[in-house]
């Protein structure tokens, strides 16, 4: 054939054609594959922290900005990923803004304090009614008995959107773990705790009670004398552990 003879409109057109044909997927440049999640690299106990929303409240206190109440909702993820059962999870988290906690999913305070309630000085969670997260081993990676979520709903002061009101720290509140720093985010902020090979306790432990630790209520009630119609008794008031 003699291209020679060819018009142009036919050449340009065939020029488009070769330039716009797309290449085959062999060709395509490769896609970084999406990094793995934070959890799946602690082998203890993973925390997490994630501010979901908020929202101004009244009344609106355009003179003192840093009193502006806003409401937020957040969630707390803690995660078994160790080799042994987490017992009695406890959990500290940071509140720096002023909080105002009105609800927590799934745990109540440590202390005993009942919601709603002020937290700005940071709280201690404890898990309720699910107290107990087992292993991956002996639950095949069940989600449901390794982890747990807690929803929280409250006010803070002062921290305006798009800025988020994030705790200090976060970090696993029972005896015989250490937590590396906290990894924060633009709205979450997450951290490894493991088990601390140098505690040690002197406390002798009954195999049917926990070990006891900081906070922990004693009571002690006594039978002092019976007799055929009664018996007498004494109650000792509940003393903080040291």
């Amino acid at each position: 054939m003699d291209f020679s003879s060819m018009s142009c409109p036919l050449i340009f057109t065939l020029s488009f054609l070769l330039i716009f044909t797309p290449l085959p997927s062999s060709f395509s440049q490769p896609t970084a594959d999406a990094p793995a999640p934070a959890s799946d690299s602690c082998n203890g106990v993973f925390l997490s922290y994630a501010y979901t929303t908020g929202a101004k409240l009244p009344p609106e206190l355009k003179s003192n900005p840093k009193s502006q109440p806003y409401r937020f909702e957040s969630v707390l993820t803690v995660l078994n990923n160790g080799l042994e059962d987490l017992k009695s999870w406890r959990v500290f988290v940071g509140f720096k803004n002023d909080e105002y906690l009105v609800s927590a999913s799934n745990a109540v305070l440590a202390d005993g304090t009942s919601l709603p309630g002020s937290v700005g000085n940071g709280t201690v969670f404890a898990g309720f009614p699910m107290t107990d997260l087992k292993t991956a081993i002996e639950t095949a990676g069940d989600l449901t008995q390794m982890e747990v979520q807690v929803k929280l709903l409250g006010t803070q002061f002062g921290v305006a959107p798009p800025k988020v009101p994030l705790p200090s720290n976060i970090s696993l509140a029972n005896d015989g773990f250490v937590c590396l720093n906290a990894v924060q985010g633009t709205n979450e902020m997450h951290v490894c705790c493991n088990v601390d090979t140098k505690f040690k306790t002197n406390i002798t432990v009954d195999e049917k009670f926990l070990p006891r630790q900081n906070g922990d209520l004693t009571i002690m009630y006594d039978v002092t004398n019976t007799q055929d119609s009664n018996y007498g008794h004494k109650l000792q008031l509940p003393t903080i552990t040291p």
